[in-house]
């Protein structure tokens, strides 16, 4: 197996840009996910006597650890479960920016 040719080079590099474009496509350009910075938006309109959210954190990379959240396969969150905790608020815009979401 020697050097790939111009058209398999091109394939290998179409391929690689494909996995690494779509495993970072919910970064910011500083690395920041647009998830977490939604998720983020819906906690600051809402009031969390039980600290149920405490665990939702504006520096984490991945949300899908977190209490109430619930992610795809992909890792990308398709749910929130928002259980009877007594949280009050309203529903921030942000949820808008949940482009996978499916149920709350």
């Amino acid at each position: 197996m020697g050097k790939p040719r111009g058209g398999e080079a091109a394939l290998c590099f179409v391929v690689f840009f494909w996995f690494w474009s779509s495993s970072h496509a919910l970064l910011s350009p500083k690395g920041v996910n647009f998830e977490v910075q939604a998720l983020i938006g819906i906690k600051a309109f809402l009031v969390d006597p039980h600290g149920i959210l405490d665990n939702w954190d504006a520096d984490a990379v991945d949300p899908c650890s977190w209490n109430m959240v619930t992610c795809s396969p992909d890792n990308l969150v398709v749910s929130l479960g928002i259980p009877s905790q007594n949280l009050s608020g309203i529903l921030s815009p942000s949820i808008g920016n949940l482009t996978y979401l499916q149920t709350v």
